[in-house]
């Protein structure tokens, strides 16, 4: 334990985490009417006035430098810089922002920080309204990070730490009329940051709001409004607590109104407590939000509190049940994350988030890992999301001190525990869209935890406790202890969650608090879960982790804009890319793994009956909401191509229940194409996320498949040999091929060359941030340099109308046993079509290849690309679930993914066919005997697994094509369980065939014509 000292300031002594604050109570603002209280619009209050903006401001790398009279009426700061009022100073250009996700960044010496603690100091003037003369005014920061102190006009005002939960102060006696001069002095460290060690950029600042409110002596202090339902889940009963500044209650007007602000029910209240009845309420869920209003008129005040009436409970077999039904959780990790602004978050940047979400299907959010502002939880209450709210709380650097309970068994520390959760409970605690509390995270169990727990079990018993580290290090007799009431893992794979839903005994719903890594591409294992959580009720959903990458935006000479990660601002420790880890980019763009999880989660379930018939079995996956307010528009294509379609508009099927429907198609399916059913669910309306038609949900039924189709070949081919090539010539074509490295070095069609480098065996994939655990395997067995040994190379057969070429050959690298040997064998028609059939055996003792295949480099201009496989979204064998069957036209520029860190990217399985051509209409189309993989990008593996970031990488002129059979899928193994084996590429015996072949548009072989003419 740390030397005991009576003169530790109060940023280095865990047992003071504030000076004169006022104490915690529920978020709210005062108006002066009715009408604008039922706004709430804090702008319309005449009471509220709001401090953002420009203060003046001074930094200091070292607290000690700081000057000490700063916060005198005489000081000069006119010499001062100044920043905008919330922000982070290091997005300003003061110190450096710093990423580290367990590590703290300053030795782990609790409760002590550096003493080079760097300080920034703020002044702001103001002038108080004329009608605040009677007023008692209080100050609010919402965050500071990490712990500030206070002055008015001289005057001390006092000290807080929790960077994230509301400080508020009484400045009543310090005010003066006119001019009145606000310093507040800043630190980037306090003991506090022991305790909110989470994984992000490390920023400092006044990063939320600042206001002032005035207050009528005696006034309504704190309100705790406890909406519930009835035995019968239909009558509300509204039970709310009301506390005053003074010592006795006052008379005041409590009035209930609806949704549209129409007024139901009103009385006069001389009492604490009081009780209102509502017949035939309106419940509140996330996917119907309705909202009523508690306003409490006392003097000159009215007081609005968001209210919704719904139940949360747990079911005997676990389920959660919010208003007597069971609900899964589909949700997303949320972080206060912005590239220009930190971790300040404008309401305008929140509502962009959660739209982006209600369009994804997402449902819940965990604030990982503190509370967000006040006016993020209104807005989850009014678009409808779940929400768990946790507490500023993370010790996670105690692992690696190897020391982890130094805090949370330490009784000097409980206080700077509990005062965290009696923050966070009191500021939220009438939000009806918090569904549970949560303890904190990754800061291990220990008696503060349980004394949190116990605290806000008494405050408030409406909602669930939630704390995944009970499950890891609080086991009570072999069970996550008992002061949670839901069993939370992180990581849980598939099998362990199915283990879980199988349990008997402790039936306490199951939550995957963290889930599904999203880390680069993917993460690619999303319906296994998926199909567990909807199997057993105990299974109650997750959270993906997370929502967005955390990047700080840059700019480079040419004022293009970039994204950096951990280790870019030279900051040391770091840890490098572990925080673009999100669903979306920094400014929003979804990545493919969003697009898959809305999928994954869709409230759709569509089965195939009798496709014949056109018969299909619906399952609505909403939990309060019937079909109705969808229509599904179908079509049936052939080869891609629409050939018939039709609506149907009346899908009233009650949630949680499954009808079968007969679509209308009548064409008969043949095998003269590949023919499918395309599903799409629309909204019938606009939604404040999403316009009328916005598609919902979807699915696909292959209907038929083409039977392969035979060219007859008449033409000769005439055939060369030297000592080292063949030369291969046929009416419009030319070929040459090495017969010492044996490959072609030549491809021309018409004179037109098409390749620009020889086509080579391909294993190596640049490692996605999901290969990152097996990546140094990968690199050890040399697969990122292997080349091959060519044994043998020769004429297997001949024809006047084909020559066949054998080609048996080992792939290796240096210092280790080859990978694989095999046999290619290429049989080059007269026709200019070269099959190509690629049999290899792969090591025995060798675990996973990256992929199998061959790669091609095509010459510059070889931009348009054609395609019929999964489609538009790049996928993998486990990360598919957003793609579908389709004809697809794009651009090579336009098939690759900009992830911060370089890596594989671009892929489409299941393709049939891929044509790839110069602006002319030459190129080389490839078929596959059976479906196979493909990419075309400006980028080799190598380029993409050697450039630290995505604005490093310059583009080849070259298109590099990869045709593989097969990739190894992508999982979450980032930071989630290893990948699945059905996805892992670990098969020993490989039989690969398609072909290729120089094409013009004007001469499509008859049996793609169907397929290329209605769309070139």
């Amino acid at each position: 334990m740390y030397p005991q000292s009576t003169t530790q300031p109060e940023w280095q002594n865990p047992a003071i985490v504030q000076v004169n604050r006022k104490p915690a109570r529920a978020y709210y603002i005062p108006f002066a009417t009715t009408e604008t209280a039922l706004m709430h619009h804090k702008g319309m209050s005449p009471y509220y006035k709001l401090l953002n903006g420009t203060w003046q401001f001074s930094y200091y790398d070292k607290y000690s430098d700081a000057p000490d009279n700063f916060h005198t009426l005489d000081f000069d700061s006119s010499a001062w810089t100044s920043i905008p009022v919330p922000s982070n100073w290091q997005m300003h250009g003061y110190d450096k922002p710093h990423y580290t996700n367990v590590n703290y960044p300053f030795p782990v010496n609790p409760p002590y920080v550096p003493n080079e603690n760097p300080a920034g100091l703020y002044i702001k003037e103001f002038t108080l309204p004329e009608n605040w003369a009677n007023k008692e005014v209080s100050i609010n920061f919402e965050g500071v990070n990490a712990c500030f102190y206070i002055w008015l006009n001289g005057t001390y005002i006092g000290y807080s730490q929790g960077t994230h939960i509301p400080a508020e102060f009484d400045l009543s006696h310090a005010l003066v009329k006119g001019t009145n001069k606000l310093a507040v002095k800043v630190l980037k460290w306090c003991d506090g940051s022991y305790l909110e060690d989470q994984d992000f950029y490390r920023l400092s600042g006044i990063f939320r709001d600042v206001y002032l409110l005035a207050r009528t002596p005696h006034a309504i202090r704190d309100i705790c409004a406890r909406p519930t339902l009835d035995e019968t889940y239909t009558n509300g009963i509204l039970k709310v607590n009301v506390d005053f500044t003074g010592e006795d209650p006052s008379e005041f007007e409590a009035s209930l109104f609806d949704a549209k602000g129409q007024l139901l029910m009103t009385k006069t209240v001389s009492c604490t407590d009081f009780t209102f009845e509502v017949p035939n309420v309106r419940k509140w869920t996330a996917e119907t939000p309705v909202l009523y209003t508690l306003v409490l008129h006392h003097q000159d005040e009215y007081i609005p509190i968001q209210i919704g009436f719904r139940k949360l409970e747990v079911a005997s077999n676990g389920a959660l049940l919010i208003n007597g039904t069971p609900v899964k959780l589909k949700g997303v990790n949320r972080h206060d994350s912005h590239p220009d602004l930190g971790h300040y978050t404008p309401v305008s940047h929140m509502i962009e988030d959660l739209m982006i979400m209600k369009r994804h299907n997402v449902n819940t959010i965990r604030t990982s890992h503190y509370p967000n502002t006040p006016e993020f939880l209104r807005l989850c209450n009014e678009y409808g999301f779940y929400v768990v709210d946790e507490a500023d709380l993370e010790t996670h650097g105690t692992y690696a001190a190897s020391d982890c309970n130094i805090l949370t068994n330490d009784p000097v520390w409980k206080d700077a525990y509990v005062d965290r959760m009696i923050r966070m409970v009191e500021r939220d605690k009438n939000h009806p869209c918090i569904i549970m509390w949560s303890l904190g995270n990754e800061s291990f169990m220990g008696a503060n935890h349980v004394a949190m727990a116990t605290w806000a079990k008494w405050r408030d018993d409406s909602r669930l406790i939630h704390y995944e580290g009970t499950a890891a290090n609080g086991l009570v007799d072999g069970k996550p202890h008992p002061c949670v009431d839901v069993v939370s893992h992180m990581y849980a794979s598939p099998e362990e969650c199915e283990k879980q839903g199988q349990e008997t005994e402790d039936m306490r719903p199951f939550f995957q608090c963290e889930y599904s890594h999203a880390m680069g591409v993917g993460p690619g294992d999303l319906k296994d879960y998926w199909d567990l959580f909807y199997k057993y009720p105990r299974l109650i959903g997750g959270c993906v982790w997370e929502w967005c990458d955390h990047s700080v935006r840059q700019t480079d000479e040419e004022d293009k804009d970039f994204f950096v990660y951990g280790g870019y601002f030279g900051e040391f420790p770091h840890d490098g890319n572990f925080c673009v880890d999100g669903l979306v980019s920094p400014d929003r763009v979804p990545h493919t793994g969003l697009k898959d999880y809305k999928h994954v989660i869709q409230p759709v379930q569509v089965e195939a009956k009798d496709l014949s018939t056109g018969t299909l079995t619906l399952t609505n996956r909403y939990d309060f909401l019937d079909l109705s307010h969808l229509a599904l528009e179908w079509t049936v294509t052939k080869d891609g191509i629409e050939i018939e379609s039709g609506i149907v508009q009346d899908l009233d099927i009650y949630p949680h229940t499954t009808e079968d429907i007969t679509l209308g198609y009548t064409h008969t399916h043949t095998k003269d194409g590949d023919y499918y059913l395309n599903l799409s669910f629309v909204q019938k309306t606009s939604t404040p996320w999403a316009s009328r038609g916005y598609e919902v949900a979807f699915a696909q039924f292959e209907l038929a498949v083409a039977s392969k189709i035979s060219i007859p070949v008449v033409s000769k081919l005439e055939c060369v040999q030297t000592a080292q090539h063949l030369t291969l010539i046929g009416e419009d074509f030319k070929y040459s091929f090495n017969t010492f490295t044996g490959s072609f070095e030549s491809l021309t069609s018409n004179g037109v060359e098409l390749l620009a480098a020889c086509p080579q065996v391909s294993v190596w994939r640049a490692p996605t941030d999901n290969d990152r655990n097996i990546y140094h395997t990968w690199r050890g067995q040399m697969m990122h340099c292997s080349t091959a040994h060519v044994y043998q190379t020769g004429i297997s057969e001949k024809t006047p109308h084909f020559v066949k070429l054998e080609v048996r050959y080992a792939l290796g690298g240096p210092s280790v046993r080859p990978l694989l040997e095999g046999v290619t064998t290429y049989t080059v028609w007269a026709n200019g079509e070269i099959e190509v059939a690629m049999d290899a055996q792969v090591r025995d003792n060798l675990d996973v290849l990256p992929r199998f295949g061959l790669e091609l480099h095509m010459p510059q201009g070889n931009e348009q690309v054609t395609y019929f496989g999964m489609g538009p979204n790049e996928n993998y064998i486990d990360l598919c679930r957003s793609a579908y069957m389709g004809l697809f036209h794009t651009t090579v520029n336009d098939l690759y993914e900009p992830y911060i860190k370089p890596q594989e990217c671009g892929n489409h399985t299941h393709v049939k066919w891929a044509l790839i051509q110069n602006q002319r209409g030459v190129g080389l189309i490839f078929k596959g005997d059976s479906e196979f993989n493909f990419s075309a990008l400006h980028y080799t593996a190598h380029d993409l697994s050697d450039t630290p970031m995505a604005h490093l990488l310059k583009p080849r002129k070259e298109t590099i094509v990869h045709i593989d059979y097969r990739q190894t899928g992508i999982g979450s193994n980032s930071c989630g369980p290893r990948l699945a084996e059905k996805y892992a590429f670990n098969e020993k015996e490989i039989h690969f065939a398609f072909s290729m072949k120089p094409i013009w548009t004007e001469s499509i072989p008859a049996d793609l014509e169907r397929r290329f003419k209605p769309s070139l």
